[in-house]
């Protein structure tokens, strides 16, 4: 005999997870999300994730997830993005929202607020040129001398500037300096562009990091995709 809950599971034909990328947090309320090429809508399940009920799969384009007031970026998922079903089996895509920069990240919370240019402007030219729409991570240094990505993606917004922070696992060790700062490097990647590295970057523990964290001012935390690492 079939229970209604497995005949339900049938009937969806994938399911989405929309998480903040920052607390990891499900995000359902006030996130409106459409699948270009299908008939039906999502409904919101009671675990916070959008489901579709079963239809033709071939002809879905694309996903997009549009959080209207909330602070996070609006994203688009294409068909080879998707974790899609398989032999009827339900398959969920995982999706972490970035943050926007007006984001109110948690207190004792450690990262860095940027900006991503093309180039150091050359004088007299003082013209910055910013890079949109690239996403960005970190990385960080262990007590072995190893360089580890951070969960969590974020997203440079049309001014160049971006929040980028770190989450450690419960087993994480991070190398501690001695004046309890930790070391990342940013990692960008944008469109077709193969991905890029910076020099390592000293951020104090359990703080945002911003220009004014550091003697050089603005420039501290102002990266040039051109002199970033291939």
């Amino acid at each position: 005999m079939i229970s209604s809950i497995e005949a339900y599971r049938r009937k969806v034909l994938f399911a989405l997870e929309v998480l903040d990328a920052v607390m990891l947090a499900p995000l359902s309320r006030g996130v409106s999300v459409v699948a270009q090429g299908l008939r039906g809508t999502p409904v919101v399940n009671r675990d916070g994730m959008f489901v579709w009920l079963d239809e033709d799969l071939n002809a879905l384009q694309k996903v997009s997830i549009d959080p209207g007031d909330l602070p996070y970026e609006r994203i688009e998922l294409m068909h080879d993005d998707l974790n899609l079903p398989q032999e009827h089996q339900l398959r969920r895509t995982i999706v972490m929202l970035p943050t926007r920069i007006d984001y109110a990240f948690p207190s004792g919370m450690t990262g860095l607020r940027g900006k991503l240019i093309e180039s150091n402007p050359i004088p007299p030219d003082s013209l910055e040129v910013p890079v949109a729409n690239a996403t960005v991570s970190l990385r960080w240094l262990d007590g072995d001398g190893n360089m580890n990505a951070a969960p969590g993606i974020f997203r440079t917004n049309a001014s160049g500037d971006f929040v980028a922070v770190l989450r450690f696992a419960p087993g994480d060790a991070p190398q501690v300096g001695d004046a309890g700062q930790l070391t990342v490097r940013l990692r960008v990647h944008r469109g077709d562009h193969a991905e890029r590295e910076s020099d390592d970057v000293q951020l104090p523990q359990g703080e945002l990091a911003d220009p004014m964290t550091y003697a050089k001012g603005r420039k501290a935390l102002i990266f040039a995709w051109d002199v970033l690492h291939a």
